[in-house]
Parts: structure tokens; C-alpha cells; sequence
């Protein structure tokens, strides 16, 4: 048997010459003909048609190149804009409404941090160095805010400060990771080829010297706020005021129902079909209010009545979770407008699978073609 593959490959002769160095039978002969036919009608298919694989670089090039403005001014509008309501955070708790609201953009903020160390695409432990230098920055702003509010420095405030930080980061990081471990889902460019493009787990050295400087300057910074001191487990539970047990329900009661707020905003905006976001927008709506209902209704089970401020916080938590889910859907439409978008990778098992799949079929379905 003679198989002549166009561009000039004889394989029976490739598989003669092969008996030499390997142990081939030759009555197994077409089956090692079958088998590798797809691989060479793969590479004849690359070395005859060069200009086909050199077409998506231009436009991929061009695609990142534009796509750069408007990443850096979404990043510096959002760094300017959570930083001022990290300082003002203090100021705002004074009143219901006004501290609610900015609860609800530093809760935005923190989500945000979350979705950038979990859902966008690469390499999780090299971005998380970065998500942890980010969340510490974000504290600098909430403890300067602080320091301002009361005029001199207050060590159990921010030491409290920052325990309620990072337990609203674990509420918050952990979900996420746990579902994009699960269904794999991650935010990838248009102009990826496939879910896995880009995919890289080798660690350089420049990669590890970066994490390891990102991390002592994320400790740095926390150490040097709070010099000094004595910092100990006990000191920190009890100047954030989890230890309460009516405080701890509070703020986990907050964090779910933001955190079930919050996802169908990422789902909405970056993995809806673009004609029925505006629908989808108005369902999410009903949604949040009913949430902030059940969430009130929660605390007015557990806790009682507030008094005579009731309907003053109860307003300011419905406008609280409006609020972060609008920049939720803000920020994310904004990325989905630069080209980005949610998507469920797939393992390289199956993409190998699926593509050894495909031709053998098209050996099957056209054999005039081997």
C-alpha cells in the first residue's frame, strides 16, 4: 500500500526506512499509516500555506495597541476614584445614608481587586502578589482617611481597620477563585484564538524576584503604618470588633448579599449576549431589591427594630447595594467595550482530544484526499 499525501510525502517509503531504527511490523503498517496521516495532512497543510498563518498577526497587533488607552484610563479612574472613597470612608460613616453609599463603592473596590486576582486570565500566582500590594494600598487610604477624621494616629482603628479589610477580601476572593476553579470561567480578549490561548505555568525568575519584592513591600507597608506596636492575634480580633457576635453577623450577613449582588453583575456584563444586557439590567434590579429586603428582614429577625433611624438605613442599604452593583456593571462594560469578555476554558486534554477528534473524521469523510 502506497500512501501519497500532496506536497510529496510517500509514507509507506517514511515507514520502510523506519524498520531500521524501530521495532515496526510491517503487518501493522496501515494502521501507523491511518494514525499519523492527520499529522502530516496538519504540518503539509502549514508548510504550503504560510500566508494563512501570518494573516491574524496585523490585526491582533493593532487590536492590542488600541485597546491600551483606554485600559490606562479605566485603571487611573478607578485608582483615583476608589482612593478618594477609601479616604473619605471615615468622614461618610457619620451618617447612615452617606456611609452606606460609601460602603457600597469600597465594596466595588474590593470586588474589583478580587476579579482582577481570580477571573483574568493568567498565571494566579504571579498576580497574586500584586492583588495583595493593592488591597494593602486601598487600606493606606482607609487608614489615612481615618487619621484625618480623628486627627492623630489611632492604632487599634487601624489595626481594626485592617482585620475587617481582609475578612471582607477572603469573603470576597475565596468564592470567586473557587468558582473559576470549578466552571472555569475567565475574562479573555477577542482577539485570543482559543480559551486556552496565552496559557503559561512556567515560573521565570524574574517572576519570582517580582512576587517576592511585591510581597515585602506589601508587608513593608502594613508594618510601617502601625510601627511600634505590638500586634498580636488577640489585640487584632478585638479592635475589629469581630469578636461580637452581633458585629460578626452583621458583616457576614453584608458580604454574602453583596457577594450574591455582585455576580450576576460580572455574568451580565461580560458574558451576556449583548442585545439582552439592557433586560438583563432591569431583572438584576428586582433582584438586588429583593436581596436588600430579604437582608433587612434578616436583621430585623436577629437584631430588632434599629429605632427611630430605621427607615433612614434601610433606604441608605438599598441605595448601598444599587450602587456597587452599578459600578460593577460600569467597570465590566467598559472592559466588555474594550473587547473583553467571560468565557469557560476548556482543559488542553480536551482540546487535544477535540482536535485529533476532527481529523480523523476528515480522513473518514474524504478519503480521496489521502
Amino acid at each position: 500500500m502506497t500512501v501519497q499525501i500532496s506536497g510529496g510525502f510517500d509514507l509507506t517509503r517514511i515507514c520502510h526506512d523506519a524498520q531500521a531504527v524501530l521495532p515496526f511490523d510491517s503487518e501493522h503498517a496501515p494502521q501507523a499509516v491511518n494514525a499519523i496521516t492527520p499529522l502530516f495532512r496538519i504540518g503539509n497543510a502549514t508548510l504550503n500555506e504560510p500566508a494563512m498563518t501570518d494573516k491574524p498577526r496585523m490585526p491582533i497587533r493593532t487590536l492590542t495597541v488600541g485597546r491600551r488607552p483606554g485600559l490606562f484610563l479605566l485603571v487611573g479612574l478607578c485608582s483615583i476614584g476608589f482612593f478618594v472613597a477609601d479616604v473619605a470612608t471615615a468622614t461618610c460613616l457619620r451618617e447612615p445614608i452617606p456611609g452606606m453609599l460609601v460602603l457600597g463603592i469600597v465594596t466595588a473596590q474590593l470586588t474589583v481587586i478580587c476579579v482582577w486576582g481570580t477571573l483574568v486570565r493568567g498565571t494566579f500566582w504571579i498576580r497574586l502578589p500584586w492583588t495583595l500590594l493593592l488591597l494593602v494600598v486601598s487600606w493606606c487610604g482607609l487608614a489615612w482617611g481615618i487619621t484625618l477624621e480623628k486627627g492623630n494616629t489611632n492604632p487599634d482603628a487601624l489595626l481594626g481597620t485592617a482585620v475587617t479589610w481582609m475578612f471582607g477580601f477572603i469573603t470576597s476572593f475565596v468564592p470567586l477563585k473557587i468558582a473559576a476553579l470549578c466552571f472555569r470561567w475567565q475574562i479573555i480578549h477577542d482577539t485570543d484564538a482559543s480559551p486556552n490561548a496565552g496559557r503559561n505555568f512556567n515560573y521565570a525568575i524574574r517572576d519570582i524576584m517580582i512576587g517576592t519584592l511585591l510581597l515585602a513591600m506589601t508587608m513593608g507597608i502594613g508594618r510601617g503604618m502601625l510601627t511600634g506596636e505590638d500586634i498580636n492575634f488577640t489585640r487584632a480580633l478585638y479592635a475589629s470588633g469581630l469578636h461580637e457576635p452581633e458585629l460578626l453577623f452583621v458583616i457576614s450577613l453584608y458580604g454574602v448579599v453583596s457577594l450574591l449582588v455582585k455576580l450576576p453583575c460580572i455574568w451580565i456584563s461580560l458574558g451576556e449576549k449583548a442585545e439582552k444586557i439592557p433586560s438583563r439590567i432591569v431583572v438584576w434590579v428586582v433582584y438586588c431589591f429583593l436581596l436588600t429586603i430579604f437582608e433587612i428582614g434578616m436583621l430585623v429577625t436577629v437584631l430588632g427594630n434599629p429605632g427611630s433611624d430605621s427607615g433612614v438605613i434601610f433606604t441608605g442599604m438599598i441605595l448601598s447595594h444599587q450602587l456597587m452593583g452599578a459600578i460593577m456593571l460600569a467597570v465590566c462594560c467598559t472592559l466588555r467595550g474594550l473587547g473583553y469578555r467571560l468565557e469557560r476554558s476548556r482543559s488542553p486534554q480536551t482540546d487535544l482530544q477535540t482536535e485529533l477528534r476532527s481529523d480523523s473524521t476528515a480522513v473518514a469523510a474524504h478519503p480521496e484526499s489521502v
